[in-house]
């Protein structure tokens, strides 16, 4: 057997080796060591060449050359036989007689994956080596001439195994594949033989038994480094303990979820993993499972595999990584002439980290409120912003005034509101599936990435005072929370101002009390003594279940009655109002149900609750 190269330590404590030696000139003969077959000569036979004139094609002689070769049985000299090139798959056998079709390339006579010498690809697999009567000269002896053969490649083979007089192994490299497939018939043993290699792809296969099991952990304990806390797996399928008798090629995912058990058995706590030079394509997995059962790991090796696209290391994103290689891959050739891009699109699935192929990488800026410390948190929101102080005195009035009169039954009074040449659309989203919570606002839903013709479009936009607040009155009665209200003046001229408000509202109308969220960008223009909309733009959708919270914390605060209020009526109506927006019920049973418990707001609210669930609350109580 070759030597192996001195062992050099890193980080991982990986080893390399290389072997050296140099081919042996010999004198090399024509020998075929087969069974003899006896003089008698099968007759061949080819198709009439196509040529116009029926006669033999000029080519013949190449053609014969690629699929035959002359062979002379050593048993009879006198007997020339013509042979197939090649070894005949499992299962077939070569045609012999009267115009039989030249053979197939593939030497198993077309099945998948077996293919003739010529045939290998470079498609990242995995290689047979088999070598007939490979038995008689041993393996030092193979191996030791097979690499003379191809020095200074080195070999490594894997499982390397004798069943019945043919010896074969894998191999996982194109090239090494090619090398060793060129030494057909080229090395010679003592008796004059020449010696057969034949390269197909091939996938080994390995059981794992308990036996497999003790051998895997002692391997994976020679490669785990205590000081780092860090395991390296890089090429396991080559590993020396294991690669004679066993496959461990962790991109079968069995063999994946084998490994990291074994890992969660013994280092749970695991911070650093080189999985290098594997093979592995498809990371879903990978990364299912290191987020679930390896989650302190902050060092991860995937480099030199076959991940082809870098949103398939989106599974990853869970961890949290500091450092990571992916080098090798092929979906770094996609960055070649743009390692800025690289950098960036990498880190928009990993904030966190600081290095990346080796290279480090600037600080992140991050936003990361729920892990910093005390004295990093983010400063607190602002519900509004303008900038000109006395410009939001007249935004701030103006939208007052505005969502007073739309919360009221008669919305005609917002003539006063809008230009005299005004424009108004509306825009809708909605969950899937829930379109019909929107029966309103569907029709009217003017988005333009759905309305692609021209005249709807023009027709979904309301344009003029009156057609506009035409519209406005037909829309559900509402009733807006402005203490959920955000305010946005970042475009201030002489002749005109663009606010933005967003904020929480409730439908009033129907069975069902809708809570909705709502932004609406209004152009704001002066006009007279007061100032007008000359163009809005509305969009209503659901809330998120944390504005939903949010509202819910904020009411208990509007329901509080000063003590130093006199006037009773007052109080109750106050209370009517918060009852009103917490059920949805209209005002009178909103009254009806504070008046039952003495107007104790919290026992009103939790009887409203109690007999809401069952569903004996009158739909007439939701009716305006």
């Amino acid at each position: 057997m070759p030597k192996k190269a001195a062992k050099g330590r890193s980080r991982w404590t990986g080893q390399t080796s290389s072997r050296h030696g140099s081919p042996e000139r010999k004198q090399y003969f024509d020998h075929d060591d087969r069974a003899v077959r006896g003089p008698a000569r099968p007759k061949v036979s080819f198709r009439t060449g196509r040529n116009a004139k029926g006669g033999r094609s000029k080519n013949l002689q190449t053609a014969l050359k690629i699929h035959l070769e002359d062979d002379v049985d050593m048993s009879d000299p006198n007997a020339k036989r013509i042979r197939f090139k090649g070894n005949v798959g499992v299962g077939g056998s070569a045609r012999e007689g009267c115009r039989s079709p030249a053979p197939s390339r593939r030497i198993d006579g077309g099945g998948r994956g077996l293919y003739h010498k010529k045939g290998l690809r470079d498609d990242g697999g995995w290689f047979k080596v088999v070598i007939p009567y490979g038995n008689k000269y041993g393996k030092d002896f193979i191996l030791k001439n097979l690499l003379s053969y191809i020095a200074p490649d080195p070999i490594i083979p894997i499982m390397y195994k004798i069943e019945g007089n043919t010896a074969s192994f894998f191999v996982d490299d194109y090239k090494t594949a090619l090398k060793l497939q060129s030494c057909d018939k080229k090395i010679t043993t003592e008796e004059g033989f020449k010696i057969s290699v034949n390269v197909l792809p091939g996938y080994p296969v390995s059981n794992m038994n308990d036996n497999f099991k003790e051998r895997l952990k002692a391997a994976m304990a020679k490669r785990f480094v205590q000081a780092t806390n860090a395991l390296d797996l890089s090429q396991f399928h080559r590993e020396p303990d294991l690669c004679e008798d066993y496959f461990c090629s962790l991109a079968r995912t069995a063999m994946l979820i084998f490994v990291i058990d074994i890992i969660v058995e013994h280092t749970p706590q695991l911070e650093a993993l080189n999985l290098d030079g594997n093979k592995i394509q498809a990371i879903d997995r990978l990364g299912s499972l290191l987020s679930r059962k390896l989650p302190s790991i902050k060092i991860l090796y995937i480099g030199d595999n076959r991940i082809r696209d870098l949103r398939d290391t989106d599974s990853l994103k869970p961890l949290k990584l500091e450092e990571l290689r992916l080098a090798g891959n092929p979906l770094c050739n996609k960055y070649k002439q743009r390692n800025e891009d690289y950098i960036s699109d990498v880190r928009k699935r990993f904030p966190k980290l600081l290095k990346l192929d080796g290279i480090l990488l600037p600080a992140p800026i991050v936003f990361d409120v729920g892990d910093d410390a005390e004295g990093h948190k983010l400063p607190p929101s602002q519900r509004a912003f303008a900038v000109n102080e006395d410009a939001r005195q007249v935004a701030t009035t103006f939208l007052h005034q505005y969502f007073t009169i739309f919360d009221n039954d008669d919305r005609q009074p917002l003539l006063d509101a809008y230009d005299e040449h005004a424009s108004f659309s509306l825009t809708i989203h909605f969950p899937p599936n829930n379109s019909h919570r929107f029966t309103f606002y569907l029709p009217e839903n003017r988005n333009l990435f759905r309305v692609n013709d021209r005249e709807k479009r023009q027709r979904l936009l309301k344009q003029g005072r009156l057609p506009v607040v035409s519209f406005i009155s037909k829309m559900p009665k509402t009733h807006h929370y402005l203490n959920s209200f955000t305010m946005d003046l970042g475009v201030l001229t002489k002749t005109m101002m663009v606010v933005t408000v967003t904020g929480l509202f409730r439908e009033l109308d129907g069975d069902k009390a809708q809570l909705r969220y709502f932004n609406r960008t209004m152009i704001i223009v002066p006009q007279g003594s007061g100032y007008c909309i000359r163009n809005e733009q509305v969009h209503i959708t659901d809330p998120l279940d944390s504005q939903k919270k949010e509202l819910a914390a904020s009411l208990p605060a509007l329901l509080s009655i000063p003590e130093e209020t006199k006037n009773l009526e007052q109080q109750q109506e106050q209370l009517i109002m918060a009852l009103r927006q917490q059920s949805g019920m209209n005002t009178e049973w909103s009254r009806k149900c504070l008046e039952e418990v003495q107007w104790n707001f919290d026992a009103a609210l939790a009887a409203f609750r109690q007999v809401h669930e069952v569903g004996q609350v009158p739909a007439e109580a939701f009716q305006s």
